[in-house]
């Protein structure tokens, strides 16, 4: 990998043309983001929120992905070369929806080819001796067609230890037959090789593992996952005066061939623990789905009426289980036992699908300089089906009818109060590695939020974001036997706060925070097998983003990140916590020329005082945080 990432990186760039269309060498999330609420692009993320924490629920567990704005029932992960940006909607950026959802919703958009012909290479060294290297390319072949592809070479190093190799590939393609018709084909795969996850700790009584070594392989060389993700599908936009028609159609796949999981369990304040492989004959995880929407536009004066009719659908099957754990004995986790790979003798598997069809009608309403007010009702017909081995077939159904309603009063020209009341219909999170029904995944869950808040330009260049909220949700997690099941009722209530903008010329700044008061509540609590507070959750989670670039060194800016987070839950009682901790991030960006194409080198040191702490999850597992780490990127645009 060393000589060919070297090799093709020098060939690429010594290619440089003379005339260039700067593109990825011009990507910054920070210079990007609408607000802290969570922004990614150019495989740079910050904000508060992602798609696998909003209002501390996960909005990927729940489905509330779109893609270019449309639903998708997404099973595997998006490849760089297909995405081109992420930006998470909660509060009034949600209401830009008209069929929002609870735990907000992460929107992807899609890598879309423009009119000039472009080459990106970028190359990345670090973090831990990882290495990158990704081509873009946009060809234009009409003045109505454009292709772009994009091709990815990984080798990934984690900060356990592990390894893994990853290839990643896109097509897709930009058609406009006729003004106002674009038609978007795509497709795209990651491939799998030899990937090696973190092993996950759980420890034997209410205290926290002790401090390891990080970026040190502690499991099985053998304990790998092998497999392929793909992500295809066709959008489509018709518009006609006052109609617009969006419709998309997508298939997303996971199938792992081999799957492991390193668990140490038992863990003692020694440093000793009870290592044990979970391995699985693979996996498939396959969804076709897909959302079309008819909307249309009534003026009248300052008032601008807008009806939305939408279906959308999903046909989801999996096959998983079939496990055998491996015991490989009880020692000091730092010093790894060679245990070599038994034959697995696999179990059968389970096979579960699941149906669903929404349809929807929603009405929005805008007035010019005082609000606007949308409503929005949804039926939706559910059914599931499991099939175990040697079980009978366990089907459930739900045909729940869903109610969303927003509203946003305009104060002042710079100020805007807002509310919102959603109901859904959402997946339940699967069951964890570690659980004795891995992989299972119950049946969707009624969601409900509440929310409510405001929007503030203070300037022209900054604006406040300020709002509460309330989320109840079903809440899964281990019983005391290790299975994953229903053990009450969660209710998350909080507030959040946005601060972006640029507060001085080249000073752009972002800032957020969320508070949350996760409460549990229902029977497994009152006999004291969960407490109050599930495990994981903290009351406090804060992001602060400077990014300076000075007017009279325009080459040149630097950032700075700071995260934070109050004490986290780490036992049943609440008494034993994870203590609260911040990390700082220094980087900076340099723009350069290479002959005549445009260069940026990006370097960022992250985790500047190599501060070590603990995460864990809602089900009690621990994993160390990533320690301090640089990595330094290359990209340039070729035209």
């Amino acid at each position: 990998m060393d000589r060919l990432f070297l090799a093709t990186l020098g060939l690429a760039l010594a290619a440089a043309p003379a005339a260039a269309l700067a593109q990825r060498t011009d990507d910054n999330a920070t210079t990007s983001a609408e607000d802290a609420f969570g922004t990614s692009i150019g495989g740079e993320q910050i904000g508060i929120y992602n798609p696998n924490y909003v209002r501390g629920f996960s909005a990927a567990e729940a489905g509330n992905i779109r893609l270019d704005g449309l639903y998708i029932d997404q099973q595997a992960s998006f490849s760089d070369r297909l995405i081109g940006g992420l930006q998470m909607r909660v509060g009034l950026s949600a209401q830009g929806y008209p069929f929002p959802a609870p735990t907000g919703i992460a929107e992807y958009d899609l890598r879309k080819p423009g009119a000039k012909r472009l080459l990106s290479v970028s190359g990345r060294l670090g973090p831990f001796g990882s290495k990158v290297l990704e081509l873009d390319g946009q060809l234009p072949i009409t003045d109505r067609l454009s292709i772009g592809a994009g091709y990815g070479l990984v080798s990934d190093r984690n900060h356990t230890g592990g390894a893994a190799e990853y290839r990643t590939a896109a097509l897709i393609a930009r058609w406009e037959p006729v003004d106002g018709v674009e038609v978007m084909p795509f497709w795209s795969r990651i491939g799998i090789a030899d990937e090696e996850l973190s092993p996950l700790l759980l420890t034997a009584g209410d205290f926290l593992p002790p401090r390891l070594e990080r970026v040190k392989r502690i499991g099985q060389k053998w304990a790998t996952s092998e497999g392929e993700t793909i992500n295809a599908g066709l959008t489509t936009t018709m518009k006609r005066g006052d109609w617009t028609l969006k419709a998309g159609a997508f298939r997303s796949v996971l199938e792992l061939d081999r799957s492991h999981t390193q668990l140490f369990l038992d863990v003692r304040p020694d440093g000793t623990a009870d290592e044990v492989v979970i391995a699985e004959p693979g996996r498939r995880l396959a969804s076709t789905s897909g959302e079309v929407r008819l909307s249309r536009r009534f003026a009248e004066g300052p008032r601008l009426h807008t009806l939305h009719l939408s279906i959308k659908g999903r046909d989801r099957a999996r096959i998983y289980g079939g496990s055998r754990e491996i015991y490989v004995g009880n020692h000091s986790i730092e010093d790894p036992v060679d245990f070599p790979e038994p034959v697995s003798d696999f179990g059968p598997q389970t096979r579960d699908a699941v149906r669903q069809w929404t349809a929807g009608v929603a009405y929005e309403g805008r007035w010019k300089d005082v609000g606007e007010v949308s409503f929005g009702l949804q039926k939706t017909d559910y059914s599931k089906r499991v099939l175990g081995p040697g079980l009978p077939v366990i089907t459930t159904t739900d045909a729940p009818l869903l109610l969303n309603a927003t509203a946003a009063f305009y104060v002042s020209p710079s100020l805007a109060l807002y509310g919102s009341y959603t109901e859904g219909l959402e997946e339940s999170p699967v069951a964890p590695g570690h659980a004795v029904n891995r992989d299972e995944a119950p049946p969707a869950i009624r969601t409900r939020q509440v929310d409510a808040g405001l929007r503030w330009s203070i300037t022209p260049a900054i604006r406040l974001v300020a709002g509460v909220f309330e989320v109840t949700k079903p809440f899964y997690s281990l019983d005391g036997a290790r299975l994953f099941r229903q053990l009450g009722d969660v209710r998350h209530r909080g507030a959040e706060f946005s601060l972006s903008g640029q507060i001085a010329p080249g000073l752009t700044a972002i800032a957020g925070t969320a508070l949350i008061d996760a409460t549990l509540s229902g029977d497994a609590v009152e006999s004291g097998l969960v407490g109050k507070k599930p495990l994981a959750s903290f009351g406090r989670l804060s992001t602060a983003v400077l990014d300076y670039r000075p007017t009279f060194v325009p080459a040149v800016s630097v950032d700075l990140v700071v995260e934070s987070t109050s004490d986290r839950v780490a036992s049943v009682d609440g008494k034993l916590v994870i203590p609260a901790r911040a990390i700082a991030s220094l980087g900076g960006r340099y723009r350069f020329k290479l002959g005549k194409a445009p260069a940026t080198l990006r370097l960022q040191l992250a985790n500047i005082g190599n501060k070590y702490g603990w995460a864990n999850g809602s089900s009690g597992v621990y994993l160390y945080n990533l320690p301090r780490r640089l990595t330094a990127t290359l990209t340039t645009d070729l035209g």
